[in-house]
C-alpha cells in the first residue's frame, strides 16, 4: 500500500493520536511523503518532526525520550496539527513555526526578521576552539551577528570576555535584544545596529567572527521555497556573494589587536578568496559535519597585504 499525503493529513485522524509519539511518527509519514526542503538544522523527517512538535508544547527537543508516551490534550493536538499542515503546504520552516532554536545548546528565540542559526561556527565553539584559539578573548566582535546566536554562544563560552553583536538590519537587532535580556546578558553583550564596522565604539577586538551573506542574487531563484522566508539581507551580497567578505577581509585588521585573529564562514567562495587575496595565507578550519568553508587569519598575515 502506497501512504498518500491527503490520506495521512487529514484532521480527522486527529482522534486516532493520543501521545506525543503518535503525533511524531504521524508528522514523520506526512513529511516523508511531502515534498518538503530540509536544510534549516535538520536533514530527516524524524528529527523535522521532533523539533516542530515538542517546542510547540513548551518542551526542549532533546527530553523527547523522557516524554514521548505523555498523551496531549485536544488543543494540544489542535495545535501540533496545524504546524505540520502549514510546514506541508506553506514549506514554512520549523523554527518561524515554533520560534524556537538552539545554538550551542542554547534555546534562543528566532522569527522571520533574522535568519535561522545554523552556521558550522556552532561546531568550533562546541569545541571550545581547540586548536583555533590560543588564549582567553577579552573583546569579541560578531559581525553579522542576526539573533545574537554566536555571540550568546561565545559569552558562555568566555564569560569575562566583552562582546559586540553587530547587524546592518535594526529588525535582527530587536531579536538579538530580546536572546540578550533572555539569557540575562545585557551587562556582557551591547547589540549595535551597523553597517560592518561604521558604527563601532571598540576600536580593538581579539577575536572578530562572522558568519556574512555570501550567495548571489542569481542563486536565490534556484533556493527552495523554505529559503524564501528568511531575509534577503541575510543571505545575498553584491558582487557576486563576495562583496561583504571582501569588505571585512579588508577592513578588519583596523579593528583587531595585534595578537587578535579573524574567523569567517565563507560558504563555498573559498577559491575565489584565494584568487582575490593571493598574499594572505588563510588558514581553513576543518569541520567534521559541515561541508562549508571557515578561514582564520591572523592580525599579522593582514597588516601588510594588497587589496
Amino acid at each position: 500500500m502506497i501512504i498518500k499525503l491527503q490520506d495521512i493529513l487529514n484532521e480527522d485522524i486527529l482522534s486516532e493520536l493520543f501521545t506525543i509519539q503518535d503525533f511524531v511518527r504521524w508528522a514523520t509519514s506526512c513529511f516523508s511523503v511531502s515534498d518538503i526542503w530540509y536544510g534549516h538544522g535538520n536533514n530527516n523527517p524524524w528529527d523535522e518532526a521532533i523539533q516542530l512538535i515538542l517546542p510547540t508544547l513548551g518542551l526542549p527537543p532533546y527530553i523527547w525520550h523522557k516524554v514521548s508516551q505523555t498523551r496531549l490534550v485536544t488543543y494540544e493536538k489542535k495545535t501540533i496539527y496545524y504546524k505540520v499542515y502549514m510546514r506541508i503546504t506553506q514549506r514554512i520552516p520549523v523554527a518561524y513555526l515554533t520560534n524556537k532554536v538552539w545554538f550551542c545548546g542554547h534555546e534562543l528565540y528566532v522569527d522571520k526578521r533574522t535568519l535561522i542559526p545554523r552556521s558550522p561556527i556552532q561546531e568550533l565553539i562546541n569545541n571550545k576552539f581547540k586548536k583555533i584559539i590560543f588564549y582567553t578573548p577579552k573583546n569579541i566582535l560578531d559581525l553579522g551577528t542576526g539573533n545574537g546566536c554566536i555571540a550568546i554562544a561565545c559569552s558562555y563560552l568566555y564569560p569575562q570576555a566583552d562582546i559586540d553583536a553587530i547587524d546592518i538590519s535594526k529588525n535582527a537587532i530587536n531579536v538579538t535584544e530580546h536572546n540578550i535580556f533572555l539569557h540575562g546578558l545585557e551587562k556582557k553583550i551591547t547589540p549595535i545596529c551597523s553597517n560592518l564596522f561604521d558604527n563601532l565604539p571598540q576600536s580593538h577586538y581579539d577575536l572578530i567572527i562572522s558568519n556574512p551573506p555570501y550567495i548571489n542574487q542569481q542563486e536565490m531563484e534556484y533556493l527552495p521555497k523554505e529559503y524564501l522566508y528568511e531575509p534577503i539581507i541575510g543571505l545575498v551580497s553584491p558582487k557576486k556573494g563576495l562583496d561583504v567578505i571582501y569588505n571585512i577581509i579588508n577592513q578588519s585588521r583596523k579593528f583587531l589587536k595585534n595578537t587578535g585573529i579573524l574567523i569567517c564562514e565563507v560558504g563555498h567562495q573559498k577559491k575565489k578568496i584565494q584568487h582575490k587575496y593571493p598574499n594572505i595565507h588563510f588558514e581553513w578550519l576543518k569541520l567534521n559535519n559541515h561541508d562549508v568553508d571557515i578561514f582564520k587569519i591572523h592580525y599579522e598575515q593582514l597588516k601588510y597585504f594588497n587589496k
